[in-house]
């Protein structure tokens, strides 16, 4: 047997009789995989078996509402409001547990998050004078409506024990409902419930020891706070410790975490990839609260390796390590790490297109890993159905099909005709705060240089070679190439990827032609550097990076506002020439004079050869795939599409 290399993590932890395998708690994450109604599906079944053979001591059902009705945040969240659910519930423990792991839920009520009542009455908050948006319809709780919701909380804490749990977190961060009570920003009561911090503790601390006697004594209960808010008048660090201080009178694991959901700190709730890479934002908090609670600690946040988890615990910064994007990346990351091939581990790239769970509703999924949520090796072909594929374009589409297509028993060539696999990721990694993006192509080109693949650079596919190798399926992955134009004075803009490489130079004043990531992204870099940068597009202001999901859209956009990056939509550019000639919305002359113009005016399909090789062999042999079926596409969408052709085949 081999010995294992993190002694720490793999050191089980009994808390109120309860042993848990380990120290690695899978975070609690948005799913929306359950039926509209919050009942159970097979869906949800799969997905959290998948969440339970990762190797995590236990798996935590995210955002678990309190109150199932229509001012809920989502559809599909779990229902455990309502004792037909039970047996749905135990299902999901019993799936669970007997794939190795513990099943928690996270209870929890958005209070002025909430979406507004369908019937048009006021929302009820802890303070009216909060609304999260001007002209929100909300009204200031009442002892009733506060009387209510603790019974919430001790109903569906008391459900899940009927149904199995031996576990449930509550939710008491990100200016959740709980922490809306604790947060000076979010609480500007007048009564015995607001102004001080003992009084503002006081509604959460009721709701603790409350659902503690309804459980007893047999139910472990794991608390999540923000150590901070990270807000103008939000909850700080001292204020949060002397809370967890008294809360741990009631509850048995403090879970640390930071910012508000609500706001901009909200990039350090969920991190986004312009943060330092690979450095844990919450240890340093997590420490303190170890030396001063008696209870357990957990910790979250970028924690991205089984060797950072290990060093956090054998270093005393915490007691258990929470990691939920390192786990939809890769499923298998404690597996390949116990074997001793952690540079086998996909890395995640902290896109947050997993979030759009969170923005509108959509089931939770990865960007870089199609198969997050279903376990096992992929079944092989039987060999008298293998095939020859020939695979054209080695981007991320193009390499995820010759993976999946080797994995599967069929016979992969991929042909690329640049000299490196990877296609405009390698362009999309450049600026200096993609490092993660960096590490994941470089990955993904190792694992298809592996993969069995025949691989061919600096070839490009013709109909001749099509017929010369005869293949009996074809996946065109051709990709996208940048556009240029017909605009006057194109020719002295720089283009976009020489910029971000520094195989040109940028003169001290900038304008960057293009408001999608791209663009920002370049903007971004060259403020960095101290160079003075406007960007135009004919698009407006607000839909600058629509296709950005929205927490590192927020972090982008207050970066290049930190930076003095101006802004301008709605300009139609007419001319470039010394800047950037354009007319705006009303039809009027402006001009953006610049010692450098980059273009950054986006992508288009490179469908040529895939549109001639459906007309000629059509859609039974031949399947397109990735940007080259449509503009501005995403790695997710290439990765997605790439794996159900080669799934298809």
């Amino acid at each position: 047997m081999k010995k294992n290399p993190y002694p720490h993590v793999f050191s089980p932890i009994t808390i109120r009789g309860l042993t848990l395998k380990n120290r690695l708690e899978y975070s609690p994450t948005v799913v929306l995989k359950c039926n509209a109604d919050g009942t159970m599906s097979q869906d949800m079944l799969d997905f959290m078996e998948w969440q339970a053979r990762t190797g995590a001591g236990w798996v935590t059902v995210g955002d678990t509402p309190v109150t199932h009705d229509n001012t809920s945040h989502w559809l599909c969240e779990m229902n455990v409001c309502d004792d037909d659910c039970i047996h749905g519930m135990n299902a999901l423990v019993e799936v669970c547990r007997k794939n190795g792991a513990e099943l928690s839920a996270e209870l929890a009520y958005a209070g002025r998050g909430n979406r507004a009542p369908r019937d048009g009455a006021p929302t009820a908050v802890v303070s009216a004078e909060r609304p999260l948006a001007e002209g929100d319809n909300v009204r200031t709780m009442t002892r009733e409506d506060m009387d209510y919701l603790k019974q919430q909380y001790v109903d569906c804490a008391v459900r899940c024990k009927h149904a199995g749990f031996r576990m449930v977190m509550l939710h008491c961060a990100h200016n959740n409902f709980l922490a809306q009570w604790l947060s000076p920003d979010s609480n500007v009561r007048t009564d015995e419930y607001g102004g001080s911090p003992e009084n503002r503790r006081k509604y959460p601390l009721e709701v603790l020891k409350a659902v503690r006697e309804a459980v007893g004594n047999d139910m472990v209960i794991e608390l999540r706070v923000s150590a901070t808010e990270g807000i103008p008048g939000g909850l700080e660090f001292e204020e949060s410790l002397a809370f967890m201080e008294l809360a741990q009178e009631y509850v048995d694991i403090m879970h640390i975490s930071q910012g508000s959901i609500f706001h901009l700190s909200a990039r350090y709730t969920i991190p986004t990839y312009f943060r330092e890479p690979h450095k844990p934002l919450n240890t340093g908090y997590s420490e303190i609260v170890k030396q001063h609670l008696h209870i357990p600690v957990a910790v979250v946040g970028m924690i991205t390796s089984l060797e950072q988890a290990e060093e956090i615990i054998a270093s005393g910064k915490a007691d258990i390590v929470a990691m939920a994007k390192s786990f939809m990346a890769d499923g298998d990351i404690v597996h390949k790490s116990l074997a001793g091939e952690p540079d086998k581990v996909r890395p995640c790239t902290r896109c947050d297109l997993c979030g759009n769970a969170n923005t509108w509703g959509t089931a939770m999924s990865c960007a870089i890993n199609p198969r997050c949520g279903i376990y096992g090796e992929i079944e092989k072909v039987p060999e008298s159905d293998r095939k020859n594929v020939m695979v054209i374009g080695g981007g991320p589409a193009g390499m995820m099909a010759a993976q999946i297509l080797e994995q599967r028993g069929h016979k992969a060539s991929l042909y690329e005709k640049s000299d490196r696999l990877g296609g405009l990721l390698n362009d999309a990694s450049l600026v200096p705060f993609k490092q993660l993006m960096r590490e994941y192509v470089d990955w993904d080109i190792r694992e298809t240089m592996e993969c069995g693949a025949a691989i061919y650079l600096n070839t490009e596919v013709t109909e001749e070679l099509i017929e010369k190798e005869n293949p009996d399926a074809i996946i065109v992955a051709t990709g996208s190439v940048y556009m240029t134009p017909p605009i006057p004075g194109i020719e002295n803009a720089l283009a976009v990827r020489d910029v971000d490489a520094h195989t040109v130079e940028t003169g001290d004043s900038v304008v960057v032609c293009g408001g999608g990531i791209t663009g920002l992204e370049c903007a971004l870099a060259l403020a960095l550097e101290g160079k003075t940068v406007t960007v135009v597009d004919m698009l407006p202001r607000e839909s600058f990076v629509m296709e950005m999901p929205i927490f590192n859209k927020a972090d982008l956009l207050a970066q290049l506002e930190e930076k003095g990056v101006k802004l301008y939509g709605s300009q139609r550019i007419q001319a470039i020439e010394n800047g950037v000639k354009t007319l705006d919305a009303d039809g009027g002359e402006q001009f953006f004079k610049a010692d450098s113009v980059v273009n950054a005016l986006g992508v288009k399909p490179d469908d040529g050869l895939g549109k001639l090789l459906l007309s000629k062999y059509g859609s039974d042999q031949v399947i397109m795939v990735g940007d080259c079926t449509a503009r501005g596409g995403t790695y997710y969408r290439a990765n997605h599409e790439a794996y159900n052709a080669a799934m298809r085949i």
